[in-house]
């Protein structure tokens, strides 16, 4: 057949670049797992590949612009070696589509996060002449695509239980560029974990853009408590397992009995507050106040002995207020967290936010970026003190 043919024809050095999430890093090892059973190897250079893949992420403008000055020092390469192909995988192939090859002409195709399985087809379908190919709006089928069940394997693995996000928080492209929340069946999920901790894995996290709606969409009655709890009696004493991301607008009390029952569940919670101001939080559309969550964060510490709170946020969101930031650090130093990921505010496409007016001055995000770095840096340091 055309495939297999495609296949024997396979260029055997892959170089893979991720850029962004967990969730990007579990799908490069899928991309890599398809080259390996065609009898390919990884290679850690682009010089000494025959294909060029880079993984890339559109949550922030940041990770885009990485990835367009890597990309744009391929230029020369791609001329002395215009056999090699180059793609543009993931997120940000969805958002930008056939702007990068305006951008970039000697990047041969993109190819979105849903339809990764297809990569060895289209590169077959390059090496036969097909010029450039865009293979994107996968996420519309209802199916996830995980791992196949041989794959390889490491200490340390990511096992996908759901994908796409249905909160349309204002500011984030993840509903346009991986489409609405969607589960996997727990039966799939459960025998790729046992599979993993049958094969010695010792840390397993599960991913989601909002874990802790797992299930919603599912015939059967399964909600994500109710699934770590199945897990855990899998992997009890075998394997230590986590996960991210918790949406504070679903996160509750039955979730934080299971952390506290599941001996196999790390104790520590990813709980993105985002911002200390109500006002920026109805901004957002983010479902929840500044009360409530911290009405959950005293929930859970009362319940997970030991616990800890790992928190985001976004400064100098657009109309994001002196005040409101004040709000902000504020909250971060009543709240206490064991850590926090810090972002400074970019218009992302699609995204509502987008059509407001970015009206903090660069300058002034990196001024709150900066404040809040190092307040949470001092409360890092006097809680790791504490925990010693």
């Amino acid at each position: 057949s055309k495939e297999s043919k495609d296949y024997k024809n396979m260029p055997k050095k892959i170089y893979i670049r991720t850029y962004g999430c967990q969730m990007n890093e579990h799908d490069s090892g899928r991309v890599r797992d398809l080259f390996l059973a065609q009898g390919c190897s990884m290679v850690d250079r682009p010089e000494a590949a025959d294909v060029v893949l880079f993984n890339t992420c559109s949550v922030r403008k940041h990770a885009e612009d990485r990835v367009y000055g890597k990309v744009g020092t391929l230029k020369k390469l791609k001329e002395k070696r215009p056999d090699m192909i180059i793609g543009i995988l993931g997120c940000m192939a969805e958002a930008q589509k056939d702007l990068i090859f305006r951008k970039m002409p000697h990047v041969d195709f993109l190819c979105g996060p849903a339809d990764l399985d297809k990569v060895p087809g289209i590169i077959g379908k390059i090496k036969r002449g097909a010029g450039h190919i865009i293979c994107i709006e996968g996420y519309k089928k209802k199916k996830i695509t995980a791992f196949p069940k041989k794959r390889t394997e490491d200490k340390n693995a990511y096992v996908k239980i759901m994908e796409g996000c249905s909160n349309f928080c204002s500011y984030c492209i993840v509903p346009y560029v991986r489409g609405i929340e969607r589960s996997r069946p727990s039966k799939d999920i459960l025998e790729e974990i046992s599979r993993l901790a049958d094969k010695g894995v010792r840390r397993i996290t599960l991913l989601g853009q909002n874990v802790n709606s797992y299930g919603k969409r599912l015939k059967e009655k399964v909600d994500f408590s109710v699934l770590l709890r199945k897990i855990d009696k899998i992997t009890r004493g075998r394997t230590e397992v986590d996960f991210v991301t918790s949406h504070p607008k679903d996160a509750g009390i039955e979730l934080f009995r299971a952390m506290a029952d599941c001996r196999s569940l790390s104790k520590q919670l990813h709980l993105p507050l985002q911002s200390g101001s109500n006002k920026v939080l109805k901004r957002m559309n983010r479902g929840y106040t500044v009360e409530k969550y911290k009405k959950l964060v005293k929930g859970f510490r009362m319940i997970v002995k030991n616990g800890t709170v790992v928190s985001d946020f976004i400064v100098g969101f657009t109309g994001e207020t002196k005040k409101d930031f004040d709000d902000t650090l504020k909250a971060v130093k009543e709240i206490g967290f064991g850590a926090a990921y810090i972002f400074k505010y970019s218009p992302r496409p699609f995204a509502k936010a987008s059509r407001f007016k970015d009206d903090v001055s660069r300058e002034e995000k990196e001024r709150r970026h900066a404040l809040l770095l190092n307040a949470q840096k001092d409360i890092s340091l006097h809680f790791n003190n504490v925990k010693v």
